[in-house]
């Protein structure tokens, strides 16, 4: 693993900064750019020890992605090389997973020994409120801090009872000085060792399985994920709860396989992507599955009645 430090002096102000992780590959340090953007922008009060982790070089992205935090002065950002094959894990990577979607597990390596607390954020959300709260909370004696996905089905697969239910890891307050002190990282790695085959949603799943009851819940706001806009699956709490998230969401997590810099997507909070992207260095970014007939259906696709659209999708598809 290997480093490089944007100001010499980041480690000096370790202790009034918040820590916080992302880790990405190149294909993601334009995401990462809009989220570390938005949390910049939305909490000029605080400053921040950005880490961006990645298991290859950035490249160009790199140096475009400093640039776009040129207009900040409330954080120090480093950039790491991370080579986990050197764990000599198998680590299961499915659809839209990579090998850096683990890269989190490895957070006591990021952060020197005095760090206590780190705040761990995916790159596909943005941060629209003020985090000090989040950042503050009491953690107790637990090793992580996250947000149930309410609904979820996935406690059964993992052998977690039901009470503590399954944690959303886009957003994960780690009590970093347990997480050493009881070797999670030694814990994880062993669960994966076992258990790999049981693996679908990457770290996520691991996490779960070995932490299920050493986490403090955190309310929705704190990663408010696409589920709270659609009807995906019934998430199990009262209706005006759930327009109560929508309307104090702070952190909006564009999780799925559909993102707001994809053309055709729908979710009602794209707009705040686009937003903070204007203040990159990727402003002029443009879709690529813009074209002629993806315009045609954003455009009219809501006019034509859900039996018909489901019609045309069969018969498009039997003429394939």
């Amino acid at each position: 693993m290997h480093g490089e430090s944007q100001k010499s002096n980041w480690y000096l102000m370790a202790s009034a900064s918040i820590p916080t992780l992302f880790c990405i590959n190149a294909s993601y340090a334009q995401h990462a750019a809009v989220c570390i953007v938005s949390l910049l922008e939305n909490n000029r009060a605080l400053f921040f020890d950005l880490v961006v982790v990645s298991t290859e070089p950035l490249g160009a992205a790199e140096e475009k992605l400093r640039r776009s935090l040129r207009a900040y002065d409330n954080f120090t950002f480093r950039v790491l090389q991370l080579d986990a094959s050197s764990s000599g894990m198998t680590l299961p990577t499915r659809a839209h997973y990579t090998i850096d979607n683990y890269t989190r597990i490895w957070i006591s390596e990021f952060f020197p020994a005095d760090v206590e607390r780190v705040l761990y954020l995916d790159s596909d959300m943005v941060v629209v409120a003020n985090i000090a709260q989040l950042w503050n909370a009491d953690l107790g004696d637990a090793v992580v801090g996250a947000v149930t996905i309410p609904g979820s089905t996935r406690c059964a697969p993992y052998d977690i009872p039901e009470r503590f239910g399954y944690f959303q890891s886009g957003v994960l307050l780690v009590n970093l000085k347990r997480w050493r002190r009881e070797g999670i990282f030694d814990v994880l790695q062993d669960w994966i060792a076992l258990h790999g085959e049981k693996i679908v949603d990457a770290d996520q799943d691991v996490l779960n399985a070995c932490l299920y009851d050493r986490r403090l819940r955190l309310p929705f706001v704190w990663n408010v994920i696409t589920p709270f806009y659609f009807d995906y699956h019934p998430l199990g709490i009262p209706h005006s709860e759930l327009l109560e998230v929508r309307r104090g969401a702070c952190i909006i997590h564009f999780n799925g396989p559909s993102k707001p810099w994809h053309y055709l997507n729908r979710h009602p909070r794209r707009a705040e992507y686009w937003k903070y992207l204007h203040l990159t260095e990727w402003r002029d970014y443009a879709p690529p599955d813009k074209n002629l007939v993806n315009w045609g259906k954003r455009t009219f696709g809501s006019l034509v009645p859900k039996g018909a659209r489901a019609f045309l999708k069969r018969v498009a598809s039997s003429r394939r």
